[in-house]
């Protein structure tokens, strides 16, 4: 009975863990394959590609998800059916500003091979807006191991379609091809559930209004995200070169795997958890709060903090000698992953109980930081000094994160410091193993490494 309680595969955390952490490692092989087929350069030009997608994704953030796990009335046909049709239309829209306008961004950034990849990942924002609500609703009933094992799913065959491809064409079209095939097996796949709230197109416009009155704050935070998260993209290639780019890319993706799932479990697990305890009780939100998450807690800070520790031992492991310096940079976004893993949970429980110009607030401190930092940190230290001042971004959103959440009486001080102490000691603990272990792996192993 332990055991089964141990290993609830339709349990939300569970799910969650598990096939992101599967993700996760199927990333790794796959990164690990490709960085013996492709050169760094090529990771360079996908980093532009995905940095100019995900802005244009986040310029038109509704907050669908969100407001479908909050919402009271959320259900209804008339809101799911408008919540679709605008994201359905949002996604056309993507579609037809990264064709038009690849060839002003490929001059840019200074690249112009990446007007053809540009126009062909467009489509994909086009497939992507044909899903159904399906995802978001599974968050919203507290069934997210929906979405987590169709996302796995969906990982697992990309991973072989973009290796085989790759292996063949020697370019990074693999990548971008896999991309295209990803989001066309994630649409279809989400329409084998909840077939009975299948959308159609609809414009309601109570439900309109009611939409935007939470995307007030999350479309202008998007756009501050879509700002932070090209600013070191353009700022990086005026003050290094591709080849470096493609490091830091390589280390970023790393980095952004462990980030997804830390992000996914609090906003799809700890969000929907502490929705429906407002929902339902809201005298009683703070003590659930800690006591109903203590696994979900540890989950997402034991990662990010044993990778930061190890990081120097994983890269030798993993990576040929011509991607040296990986590690600086993973140890600095591990860093920023531990920094988000207090923050964002601090965030959801504050916009679980109506919070939400919270959202937009945490985007103005992540520019403020971020901006000047960043800049600071590059005329002090050079590259170890940029990458640490973008990595190090979180830190005044967690502080007011923290402070708002003390204020409402929604914090447990004793719970908190828990926190940073199991941090430090996972940290500790994989930067020792992996000092140990360096050498032995390095006397084993030299062949890899040449």
């Amino acid at each position: 009975m332990q055991l089964k309680n141990l290993l609830n595969f339709k349990g939300d955390l569970f799910a969650t863990a598990f096939c992101f952490a599967a993700q996760a490692v199927v990333r790794m092989l796959t990164s690990v394959i490709l960085t013996r087929i492709l050169a760094p350069e090529a990771y360079g030009t996908i980093t532009i590609l995905v940095s100019i997608a995900f802005v244009v994704e986040m310029l038109g953030d509704i907050g669908a998800t969100t407001f479908i796990v909050r919402d009271p009335e959320a259900e209804q046909p008339r809101l799911l059916n408008t919540a679709w049709s605008l994201r359905l239309a949002r996604a056309a829209l993507n579609t037809s500003v990264l064709m038009i306008f690849a060839p002003l961004l490929a001059n840019l950034y200074q690249t112009p091979s990446l007007i053809v990849p540009l126009r062909v990942f467009s489509v994909t924002f086009l497939i992507g807006g044909f899903e159904t609500m399906a995802f978001p609703l599974a968050i919203r009933r507290k069934r997210a191991s929906i979405s987590m094992y169709s996302e796995l799913t969906v990982a697992l065959a990309t991973a072989v379609f973009t290796v085989v491809y790759c292996h063949f064409s020697r370019n990074f079209w693999g990548i971008v091809y896999g991309m295209l095939f990803s989001r066309v097996l994630l649409t279809a796949l989400s329409y084998q559930f909840f077939k009975e709230l299948r959308p159609r197109w609809q414009i309601d416009r109570p439900a309109v209004k009611q939409m935007f009155s939470m995307s007030r704050f999350t479309m202008p935070s998007g756009i501050m995200t879509m700002a932070l998260s090209q600013f070191d993209k353009i700022v990086f290639l005026r003050l290094f070169d591709l080849r470096l780019l493609g490091i830091y890319g390589l280390a970023t993706n790393i980095g952004q795997s462990i980030e997804s799932l830390v992000l996914k479990i609090s906003n799809s697990v700890l969000y929907a958890r502490c929705a429906h305890n407002f929902r339902a009780d809201p005298k009683t939100l703070a003590a659930k709060y800690y006591s109903e998450n203590v696994k979900l807690f540890a989950s997402i800070l034991f990662l990010p903090a044993a990778i930061g520790g190890a990081a120097n031992l994983i890269v030798s492991v993993l990576y040929p000698k011509t991607f040296d310096g990986v590690a600086v940079v993973l140890q600095a976004f591990m860093l920023r992953v531990v920094l988000l893993a207090l923050a964002t949970p601090a965030e959801d429980l504050l916009v679980a109980t109506g919070e939400y110009h919270v959202i937009l607030i945490g985007g103005l401190l992540r520019v403020a930081w971020m901006l000047p930092m960043s800049l600071l940190g590059y005329f002090l230290f050079g590259f170890t000094g940029f990458v640490y001042g973008i990595a190090l971004s979180p830190l005044l959103a967690m502080a007011y994160f923290f402070t708002l959440q003390h204020r409402r009486g929604l914090m447990t001080l004793r719970y908190e410091v828990y926190k940073a102490g199991f941090i430090a000691v996972v940290w500790a603990s994989a930067w020792l193993a992996g000092s140990l272990l360096l050498p032995v792996w390095s006397a084993v192993a030299p062949a890899h490494r040449r």
